[in-house]
């Protein structure tokens, strides 16, 4: 008699583990829904990581080339990186703070010092700029290089700015502006809308727009 209880007990304990399949559809549904949240909210988050130290990354070269050349009372340089050791126009592709003291502006000669080196953005995110050498109204156009003198100012003397961007287009916009002493600063908010240094808004295009 004892046996026949343990073994019923037994029994029932064995039927009881394990879930039944109405059980496991609703597990899976509501898996499905908690994914469907947080995969988007995960990877905007990342893109934002990315976009912050893509930024911190561009500003450190900035501040880098300035003080050198205060301090050294000479020319530096940060350019669109070609390879390591040249420029080129794409500013996706990295960019090289530089001493610039050679006749060939935004050009790394042989003799001249590199002071930073950084790569190639991520995929799907990219930097440009817009900026004016004259302070009128010319209209500001993409430059491939900006060079700072011995008072840290920069032959953007019409003032300028960078974007740093992906593809969500004008919400993910990163903006540093240039101002007329060459300082670089981060753009700030005004009304909901960053405002970049020729006081209108600074705003990412769509990928798609940037690339016509």
């Amino acid at each position: 008699m004892t046996t026949h209880m343990i073994v019923q007990g037994q029994c029932k304990r064995h039927q009881n583990q394990g879930f039944t399949l109405v059980e496991l559809f609703i597990a899976m549904a509501v898996a499905a829904i908690l994914l469907s949240v947080a995969v988007p909210n995960f990877s905007d988050a990342m893109r934002n990581s990315q976009q912050s130290a893509t930024t911190n990354e561009l500003m450190g070269s900035l501040r880098i080339a300035r003080s050198e050349a205060i301090k050294q009372s000479t020319r530096t340089a940060v350019c669109a990186r070609a390879t390591d050791l040249s420029c080129g126009d794409d500013w996706s592709n990295g960019f090289i703070a530089f001493m610039d003291n050679g006749a060939n502006s935004g050009v790394i000669d042989a003799n001249e010092t590199i002071l930073r080196i950084s790569p190639a953005l991520s995929s799907g995110a990219w930097i440009q700029n817009y900026a004016r050498l004259v302070n009128t109204t010319e209209t500001p156009i993409e430059r491939p290089f900006i060079r700072y003198g011995p008072r840290g100012e920069s032959h953007w003397r019409g003032s300028g700015y960078f974007l740093v961007c992906d593809q969500r287009g004008a919400e993910s916009t990163r903006a540093i502006n240039i101002s007329l002493s060459g300082d670089p600063r981060r753009a700030r908010m005004h009304n909901g809308a960053l405002v970049n240094s020729f006081s209108g808004t600074a705003a990412c295009p769509d990928k798609d727009t940037a690339s016509e």
